[in-house]
């Protein structure tokens, strides 16, 4: 049997999609590994963690709200709030200037210079390594604001972003506080980071890309383990969410449909490291944890803090409970901070302190 030219074009073109989509399949869903919990079975006390990752969370989502260059004020209050609580806990902490060229594609910004905020927890060793951790403080912007690439939509307020990314930075704060309770033998650098969002996200004006790039030209620059991104780590939920069309990435990956564990996201520069540190985790915490290494180009995967440090070659991943693949309140107005599962956020909190100070511990 002959088909028409046409008819053969259509086939091929069928077969050939079919196959790609085969391999794709095939390949993403091999890159993801559950870690079963090997830690004590013995429930951790969380109360303290989950009070004050509370208190993190509704003062900058409730209290002070969308959070971006577009609402100067609503930025530098939460700077402050952030400088306030780590120099509480001992840190010193500097400003790194994160300056915002003049372009249209920015829109009406409010402020031409936004600020990284750096903290260190100093090592014991004489020559120590170096090991970085960082939250965004910054919101998605309102529409009302900025608009992207098109016509203008319906005026809203932007997101208070509770769980993207109070809930990133209250993990930082968390953590800071832990180490500093604590002896390292390495170096720990936290960073609060402003323009992580649109539409800054993926340019010069992005505060972790301009901090990846000031550590990669440092001398020290050898002696950097690795970098985490803390992003979005207060919500999970056995609830199968088949809305969002992001849930088809994940679902290929080999990602459960539903969020009930914590995902270390990874491209192949930070491989090794984010499955290292899902096995360590596995054994320090009780809480379920997986790892899933894409290409960088794999919609949501390189979409956060971790990006900038993956293009200066500096071994990174993202610790994230999934919001993007799989929440619908995801860079909503309706990402408020009431919504966040406190108990299970805690306890994932307290994972990643341990892990961080074992890295930090580490000859």
């Amino acid at each position: 049997m002959t088909f028409p030219t046409s008819g053969m074009h259509f086939y091929s073109m069928t077969f050939r999609l079919s196959l790609l989509m085969a391999v794709v399949c095939i390949a993403l869903s091999s890159c993801s590994k559950l870690f079963s919990p090997r830690g004590s079975g013995k429930i951790p006390d969380t109360d303290q963690t989950e009070t004050l990752l509370k208190a993190h969370v509704f003062h900058l989502a409730d209290s002070i709200g969308e959070r971006n260059v577009y609402h100067p004020g609503s930025m530098e209050r939460s700077a402050r709030y952030i400088e306030q609580k780590l120099e509480g806990m001992g840190y010193a902490v500097t400003r790194q200037a994160v300056r915002i060229p003049p372009s249209g594609k920015f829109g009406a910004v409010k402020d031409w210079t936004a600020y990284n905020l750096i903290a260190i927890k100093k090592g014991t060793s004489p020559r120590p390594k170096m090991f970085i951790v960082g939250a965004h403080y910054d919101t998605k912007v309102g529409m009302d604001n900025w608009h992207d690439h098109g016509p203008a939509r319906p005026s809203r307020t932007g997101t208070p972003g509770a769980n993207d990314n109070a809930s990133g930075v209250a993990a930082l704060l968390e953590t800071a506080r832990a180490l500093a309770a604590t002896s390292t033998l390495h170096d720990v650098c936290l960073v609060a980071y402003a323009n992580e969002e649109p539409p800054f996200y993926q340019t010069p004006a992005m505060g972790s890309a301009v901090h990846a790039k000031s550590v990669s030209h440092h001398p020290g620059r050898k002696k950097i383990i690795g970098m985490i991104a803390l992003e979005t780590l207060g919500c999970y939920s056995p609830r199968v969410n088949k809305k969002r069309q992001s849930a088809v990435v994940a679902g290929l990956a080999g990602l459960p449909d539903r969020c009930d564990y914590v995902a270390f996201l990874s491209t192949n520069t930070g491989r090794k490291l984010a499955r290292s540190c899902a096995e360590e985790f596995s054994a320090l915490s009780r809480f379920p944890v997986r790892s899933a290494v894409f290409p960088y180009y794999t919609r949501g995967v390189s979409w956060s803090d971790d990006w900038g440090y993956m293009k200066e070659g500096i071994p990174s991943f993202a610790a994230t409970d999934t919001a993007f693949l799989r929440c619908d309140d995801y860079h909503e107005t309706s990402d408020t901070a009431e919504k966040l599962d406190y108990p299970q956020f805690a306890e994932v909190v307290q994972g990643l302190s341990k892990l961080v100070i074992s890295l930090a511990n580490k000859p």
